[in-house]
């Protein structure tokens, strides 16, 4: 497949009608069940093929397939397609309502002051960032919200956002009513601003917390408190992301 590219932010972007979110892009429906869902499944089974029982805390659906999720570990029902998929996009057209009804000029006051306070520096060519280990601060302004990640090359793990896709079955991380947009369901042309701090490699999990725990949630695009999106699927992962998870009442 040959690509065609732009500039922005003086790096090269492959360009696609995904470089800016719109309800028709948001969402593909599929039936495959995502890697990361695939793994934990094929562990529990495994976990029952060894000791011949499931894991205690194992979500029940995980244990016994097929069912009325899935087909296998690798493929969901039609059924549980189509109900997931309204789910889905019940929740996004939430996620957009809460965010016309912000304010921009209060989003563009808290940030300015934020940043100011802090010591963000902003960054117009992310070429610069190559080598820089740091948090940085992703603004969509036309949303009013912010993503706060941390990396140890900023310029890499930004592209990382703006080339992925978010797999169907990670759409919602919660409940419909609740869950926040993944940034990774966002193009790079909605990404508007950047702001960047150095961070030493070995307390950069820890700042990042900090910088979540003291920017206002309504303005927040991060699911958890963390930074790392833990599998909610089995065991104690799933405890810890339920008391990690960043909601909002849509």
């Amino acid at each position: 497949m040959k690509y065609t590219y732009m500039q922005y932010f003086n790096i090269k972007v492959v360009k696609s009608d995904k470089n800016k979110l719109t309800r028709d892009n948001y969402c593909t429906p599929t039936n495959k069940v995502s890697s990361d869902v695939t793994r934990v499944i094929n562990n529990i089974q495994d976990h029952y093929k060894t000791y011949g029982e499931y894991p205690k805390l194992a979500y029940s659906k995980f244990c016994q397939l097929p069912n009325d999720i899935f087909i296998d570990s690798k493929h969901f029902t039609d059924e549980y397609v189509k109900s997931h998929y309204e789910k889905v996009m019940y929740n996004y057209d939430l996620n957009i309502n809460y965010f016309n009804k912000l304010d921009y000029d209060e989003f563009n006051a808290y940030l300015n002051k934020f940043t100011k306070k802090n010591r963000f520096k902003e960054v117009f060519d992310l070429s610069q960032l190559n080598e820089v280990c740091g948090i940085y601060i992703l603004v969509l302004d036309n949303y009013k919200q912010v993503y706060i990640g941390l990396a140890d090359r900023i310029t890499k793990r930004i592209r990382q956002h703006w080339n992925a896709k978010k797999e169907f079955d990670k759409l919602i991380f919660g409940e419909p009513e609740t869950s926040i947009l993944s940034i990774d369901s966002f193009g790079a042309l909605d990404t508007t601003r950047i702001f960047y701090k150095k961070v030493s490699y070995y307390s950069i999990d820890e700042t990042k917390k900090k910088y979540i725990s003291l920017f206002d949630k309504k303005y927040l695009l991060n699911r958890t408190a963390g930074g790392l999106n833990a599998l909610e699927y089995n065991g104690f992962r799933a405890m810890a992301a339920k008391n990690q998870r960043n909601v909002r009442k849509l």
